[in-house]
């Protein structure tokens, strides 16, 4: 029996976390009386037992028992005593204003359906996770609430401390004997080991339908041991981490609330009477709260205990960003502190990563980009980002793509200040833009390899460089990232870094000119303007200006477009760069054809055919090759062009370059059109068409759509002509190509002319009229003429 009162003295000191040295401060027994009474060789003097029970804190029951085991009386077995059962309901209470979850809740409850019953069905557990803040334990409690019917046996609720301030999780034994203790086990029947414990929970809950929520878990490996055998139990398991490793789990994400649902989960919390007349005030409340549950609590409750105040006064405390945080938070508790907790869960090289992921300047970003940030190689980047997915501290919203939550980004930002020194921040984002401009510029060696030595040639970054597979693979990752690159640009220029404010632009202008509106290409090409002339780049200085003049030209101010080119046209030749001298004669010619004035062009690109051939120079041969064509079809001498189409087409298929192909086939069928070969000029738009489809290419698109639309119309096809005329405007206005919208109007105006609806006709006809004569060309004399016969 002294056996039996050591062990039990023993457990008593485990759990209350002494050592026998504590233990011996505490009760003046000294530590090795306390060694020799744990070890059952001496019988213990009354006093004692009490000074050591005293000092232990035991309740009266505990205490009773450590003098029976003196005594020498038998003791309970573990989770043998017979008292009397009471039905555990311990979920915390439901809060009254639960909205939305609809989803959600629905899941839970169809999964309920699985378990609670009479039947045998597999062990059913659902592993609700999600960012902090977000209402993970808010579900759970309402959804166990809902269903505490089907679980007539008990709903236990344990709060496992996984991202509790100041606290260390739970142990699982410590969680077991929370759960034993809700059903009956008394703390004298508590085995001591944790499998025992997990043995005896299982034992305790087969046959019974419990519903157990585990709140707050920080990992697997915690849950596991909490998990009961019986299939008729339901196990909510709730965590800011997700976790694939709990075998069997059902994983329920959650979200922030949909805006409606944000406003009304507001607007139940302060009364409607208090937001009436307030809808667009507390629309951006809820934004600024980025539709996160816990920040939409804490504004709410704000306006609720303020009763002067409006939904204005709340909205301009938060507006400023460098209070937001601080706004959205109540004493010790808030969205900040518990985004704190998420954080100090991290790594040191995690916690890295997130801070310096708030230096990026664009909404989403890849793991490539990241890896530049955090100067490290892609495997362990990718390993790092896979973790912060798992603490719900990024969102990948599309495969690979990552980015941050509204809130999550200024936390990240606000951490990025005070811990992140600012030389390495500046050296994290020159390591970024340099990934953005070495990737950019390898995207347009494959797109347009004859161009390379036109284009700035960055140095390979540190690390591993993305490589392009193909075309379509850099096709692809242009279009993804175009608006990354747009930012880096201008946030370069903030930054007053203006060797990436010059580079990017001249790099990728001839992705843009096809892909990006013209008015924005327009304020980039002005900024990369001045920011060569401050690094002093004459040469740079012409590729800007012969950049901007392609930009006016798209929007279709052909006299501005003209001047640009003629001051680039000049450094060129002072320069001597006859290279840059020969690609803006070609642009010129090409404006001045699109001006009607046919034999200046020509003249010009005559001039450059002759210098890129001297030079030799390829990139601008094939563009004037592919220039000349158009030019001599309009002057109508259609023998000549002809052999320059075909010769420009020979030269793309030799180099591979698929948009040269696909331009040029589009030439070559309106040459077709001229000799009246509409079948053949259909076959060589319809292969265009599948190459700029292949490239991502809308603004090509567009141009092959109004082609084919031309060629059906005039094979007398207007219902088919009309889808590819309706297919070409929903492409092309983004770009602000007006030349090309105007031919569309035109087309459009014949076709519905075609098919007798006058009305809709004459509308098209007025915008292509309205289009051309703004521009001074001469096809605004055919506008007019279609006009003309319309009205009458």
């Amino acid at each position: 029996m002294l056996g039996d009162f050591g062990t039990l003295l023993r457990q008593y000191r485990f759990s209350a976390g002494l050592t026998q040295e504590e233990l011996a401060e505490r009760s003046g027994v000294s530590t090795h009386a306390i060694s020799v009474l744990e070890s059952g060789r001496r019988r213990p003097r009354l006093s004692s037992v009490t000074r050591l029970a005293t000092a232990l804190g035991l309740d009266p029951a505990d205490r009773d028992r450590l003098l029976a085991a003196v005594r020498g009386e038998p003791q309970p077995q573990p989770g043998t005593e017979s008292a009397e059962r009471v039905v555990p309901r311990l979920l915390p209470y439901a809060v009254p204003d639960f909205t939305g979850r609809r989803g959600e809740l629905d899941r839970l409850l169809e999964l309920a359906a699985g378990a609670g019953g009479t039947q045998a069905r597999p062990l059913v557990i659902s592993a609700i996770d999600g960012m902090a803040g977000v209402g993970k334990t808010t579900l759970a409690v309402h959804a166990g609430h809902t269903l505490a019917d089907r679980f007539p046996d008990g709903q236990i609720f344990v709060d496992l401390r996984g991202f509790t301030p100041g606290q260390q999780p739970l142990e699982p034994g410590a969680a077991l004997a929370s759960l034993l203790r809700a059903v009956g086990v008394s703390d004298t029947a508590l085995p001591l080991h944790t499998e025992e414990r997990a043995q005896l929970w299982r034992t305790r809950a087969a046959g019974g339908r419990y519903l157990i929520v585990l709140d707050n878990a920080v990992d697997a490996e915690q849950v596991r041991p909490l998990i009961p055998g019986d299939p008729r139990c339901l196990t909510l398991v709730t965590s800011r981490r997700r976790m694939p490793a709990l075998d069997g789990a059902v994983s329920v994400p959650l979200d922030v609330l949909s805006h409606d649902e944000a406003v009304e989960l507001f607007a139940r919390i302060v009364g409607l009477d208090r937001v009436a007349g307030h809808a667009s005030t507390v629309d951006e409340i809820v934004a600024l709260c980025g539709r996160l549950p816990l920040a939409l609590r804490i504004a709410a409750a704000r306006l609720a205990h303020h009763p002067a105040w409006t939904p204005v006064e709340l909205l301009q405390r938060i507006r400023r960003p460098q209070k937001l945080l601080t706004e959205l938070s109540d004493h010790d508790q808030g969205v900040a502190a518990a985004f704190v907790d998420s954080y100090h869960a991290l790594t040191p090289a995690q916690r890295r990563a997130f801070r310096l992921a708030a230096l990026h300047p664009g909404d989403d970003f890849a793991p490539h980009a990241l890896a530049a940030l955090v100067d490290a190689p892609l495997d362990e980047t990718e390993e790092l980002l896979e973790s912060l997915h798992d603490h719900h501290l990024l969102i990948e919203h599309t495969a690979f793509r990552y980015t941050f939550h509204d809130l999550l980004r200024t936390f990240a930002g606000e951490l990025l200040a005070h811990e992140e020194p600012e030389p390495g921040q500046r050296a994290a984002l020159i390591r970024l833009f340099d990934h953005y401009r070495h990737t950019a510029a390898s995207a347009m060696d494959q797109l347009a390899p004859l161009e390379r030595h036109h284009r700035p040639q960055p140095p390979a970054p540190s690390g591993t460089p993305l490589v392009f597979a193909d075309q379509t693979d850099a096709a692809h990752w242009l279009t993804r990232e175009q608006a990354n690159l747009l930012t880096v640009t201008r946030h370069a220029a903030d930054a007053d870094l203006p060797e990436y404010v010059a580079d990017l632009p001249a790099i990728l202008w001839r992705h843009l000119k096809r892909n990006m509106p013209a008015s924005e290409a327009l304020v980039l090409g002005t900024r990369a303007l001045r920011a060569t002339r401050q690094l002093g780049s004459p040469a740079g200085e012409a590729a800007a200006l012969r950049h901007l003049g392609l930009v006016q030209y798209q929007l279709g101010d052909f006299p501005q477009a003209l001047d640009l080119l003629h001051q680039a046209l000049e450094i060129q030749r002072r320069i001597g760069n006859r290279n840059g001298e020969a690609h803006v004669l070609a642009n010129l010619g090409y404006t001045l054809t699109r001006m009607g004035r046919l034999e200046e062009a020509l003249g010009h690109q005559r001039l450059a055919l002759r210098l890129s051939r001297d030079i030799p120079e390829p990139a601008v041969e094939t563009i004037v090759l592919s220039n000349l064509g158009p030019t001599l079809t309009r002057l109508g001498r259609l023998q000549e062009a002809v052999e320059y189409h075909r010769e420009a087409l020979e030269f793309h298929r030799r180099s591979g370059n698929r948009l040269g192909q696909a331009i040029v086939l589009n030439q070559f069928g309106e040459h077709q059109q001229k000799l009246q070969r509409h079948p053949e000029a259909l076959d060589l738009y319809q292969e265009a068409l599948e190459l700029h489809q292949g490239l991502g290419d809308t603004f090509g698109q567009a141009e092959s759509h109004t082609l084919l639309g031309d060629a059906l119309l005039a094979m007398d096809a207007p219902a088919s002509a009309l889808q590819h005329y309706r297919a070409a405007i929903e492409y092309l206005p983004h770009t602000g190509e007006r030349y090309n919208l105007g031919r569309i109007h035109v087309g459009l105006a014949r076709t519905h002319q075609r098919l007798g609806e006058t009305d809709t006709a004459r509308e098209h006809a007025e915008q292509a009229v309205e289009i051309h004569t703004s521009l001074n060309i001469p096809e605004a004399d055919e506008a007019r003429a279609l006009l003309d016969s319309l009205t009458k």
